[in-house]
């Protein structure tokens, strides 16, 4: 759920203002990379190439590389390598960035230290503002099926399944600009195949549990025959002190005993085939499947790089098979004991869980707080006024009755004060228009009204935001390499250069003096009627959906996360104007 019909949207083209005039950002580039420190970082690195031009100043090269017009290598050597005034090959940055001893994530961490502190310590810069940590995944399409460890991956903008990977990304709203600290690269192994698999474990402890049940029953039936055996015993020595119904009893539950193992030896061996079936149909569908999207044919001819168990490259490699719940934890825990402390964590409702609740009150002592959506399942909440344990549905059903207008929004929302498996939340039931569904957010910082909530949650929307403009401005998901390291490689550079170009629109286009002169100028007063005429437009485009039963913000979301029709719709907008008025 991406509730932005009221957000402000002068950041939606952070890096075209910049881009677009080229001749100045390459001139002062030198400055932000010493500003960054950048060559001093990667010196560390310098060790692992002995001979030729170091590794600080190929890697210097590969982040200026895209400012200069060139998308790639190959047009960096074919027509601009003159212009940096260096002799080596291209193979010699192909080697670099599929090294696998390079780490990757150390550099960027550093990179984005140093933009903290450049921020932190400049008092036009700094933004006392809410700071928080998203999460959020995008895909990354390849073309190649020889690409390692690339899968078919579910795409949910068009609901269709891409070769590629998933991208997994933690950013950092600043307050008032978003930079990316983390990811991981993930691919999947397809629905199928885990359905497969849950059958094959379900077997399994069904198997397990009716082994234990049937061991419990004969160690009964061998008690039970251990008695009847003294009682017989003691009845041929003492035949007037012994009761003989006592041993008529015995044998009767000896026989009860011997029927029930009977049926626990037939429930085991029907347990053991269904074990055995459900291991034959994964293998089958292993070998002859779609596993990650592959037959297998298309599985044995993907590249495979033999790398050391102590290098980088190969935890990340490990990162692959992850699940995204798991690396999102994983990330959190680095962020935050590298000293980034964020006020809240977004997620949307894909990344709700309980091990995040769970995480969050165990770190800090539960001073970073949770704003999520949650999908409108069958998941369990306990009121607490009643103290009474209900579904999501409901939970909204007891209290649809109770709910509020909100006219800054025009929303219906409605607050229920809950505990998720021991964790104190709070729920607000949104629902926008008179036609909209009823959407849940969920946050654990008890003391948020729902303007607020909304305020916060819209923060989120910066990592697409940074998604849209990274993939069409610094070619994110563009390497062709065959090699994970540099797939890896491709992707941090891509950010860096994100975080160094943030860092360049916050000191040029942000100075209190220039806003004081856009206040008076021509071009934003065109701009502002620009931006009264869109909130306009919006505004009758959520009315023709509440009157044709739309719900408006699953069809924002569609629209946003499009980049086809974004392209289109950004071209109907002003640019030259915009240009000017930033």
């Amino acid at each position: 759920m991406n509730m932005q019909q009221h957000k402000v949207t002068n950041n939606n083209s952070e890096l075209e203002i910049i881009v677009s005039n080229s001749e100045k950002l390459v001139s002062s580039l030198t400055e932000v990379l010493n500003k960054f420190q950048f060559k001093r970082n990667v010196q560390m690195f310098d060790f692992l190439k002995s001979k030729g031009i170091a590794v600080s100043s190929l890697l210097s090269i590969l982040l200026i590389l895209p400012f200069y017009g060139f998308a790639n290598i190959y047009q960096l050597m074919k027509y601009g390598i003159d212009k940096l005034e260096i002799e080596c090959k291209k193979t010699t940055f192909y080697q670099t960035k599929n090294n696998e001893f390079i780490d990757w994530r150390a550099l960027m961490m550093l990179h984005v230290k140093r933009f903290i502190y450049l921020i932190n310590n400049n008092i036009n810069l700094k933004s006392n503002n809410i700071k928080a940590i998203i999460f959020d995944d995008t895909t990354i399409e390849k073309t190649g099926k020889k690409i390692e460890k690339v899968s078919a991956v579910f795409d949910h903008v068009t609901h269709r399944f891409i070769l590629g990977y998933k991208l997994l990304v933690c950013g950092f709203w600043d307050g008032d600009s978003f930079i990316p600290l983390d990811f991981t690269l993930h691919r999947e192994k397809g629905t199928k195949h885990q359905k497969f698999i849950n059958q094959y474990n379900n077997s399994c402890k069904d198997l397990e549990k009716s082994q234990k049940e049937l061991q419990k029953v004969e160690k009964k039936l061998e008690q039970a025959k251990n008695n009847l055996q003294k009682k017989e015993e003691k009845l041929l020595v003492k035949l007037n002190k012994i009761n003989q119904l006592s041993c008529e009893k015995l044998v009767q539950k000896i026989e009860s005993l011997e029927q029930q193992k009977k049926k626990f030896q037939q429930k085991t061996e029907a347990f053991k085939e269904a074990k055995r079936l459900a291991y034959n149909t994964l293998k089958g569908h292993y070998m002859k499947g779609r596993l990650y999207g592959l037959t297998s044919k298309e599985r044995k001819e993907q590249f495979r790089k033999a790398v050391s168990s102590k290098s980088h490259g190969f935890k990340r490699r490990k990162e692959a098979d992850k699940s995204k719940i798991d690396s999102m934890l994983t990330m959190l825990c680095r962020v935050v004991k590298s000293g980034i402390l964020p006020d809240y964590v977004l997620v949307d409702s894909w990344f709700f869980c309980y091990e995040l609740l769970a995480k969050l009150q165990a770190l800090k002592k539960g001073a970073i707080k949770l704003v999520s959506m949650v999908k409108i399942h069958n998941q369990l909440f306990t009121i607490c006024q009643t103290n009474k344990e209900l579904s999501i549905k409901a939970i909204i059903k007891l209290n649809e009755r109770t709910q509020k207008r909100c006219k800054k929004y025009n929303a219906h929302y409605v607050r229920v004060n809950c505990l998720y498996k021991g964790i104190r939340v709070n729920l607000f039931f949104v629902k926008m228009g008179k036609s909209g569904k009823w959407h849940l957010l969920l946050t654990t910082d008890l003391e948020l009204n729902f303007v607020k909530l909304m305020e916060i949650y819209q923060i989120r929307w910066s990592i697409e935001v940074f998604f849209k403009e990274s993939k069409q401005y610094l070619n994110l998901s563009n390497c062709h390499s065959n090699t994970y390291d540099a797939q890896i490689a491709d992707i941090t550079i891509s950010m860096m250069q994100y975080i160094m170009l943030t860092y360049f629109k916050r000191v040029n286009y942000q100075q209190s003096i220039g806003g004081l002169f856009k206040s008076i100028s021509a071009e934003t007063v065109e701009l502002n009627l620009v931006k009264r005429l869109l909130s306009l437009f919006v505004e009758m485009v959520e009315l023709l959906c509440n009157l044709n039963g739309i719900d408006f913000i699953e069809f924002q979301q569609n629209i946003m996360k499009d980049e086809k029709i974004m392209e289109k719709f950004n071209k109907l907008l002003p640019q030259k104007v915009i240009n000017n008025a930033a």
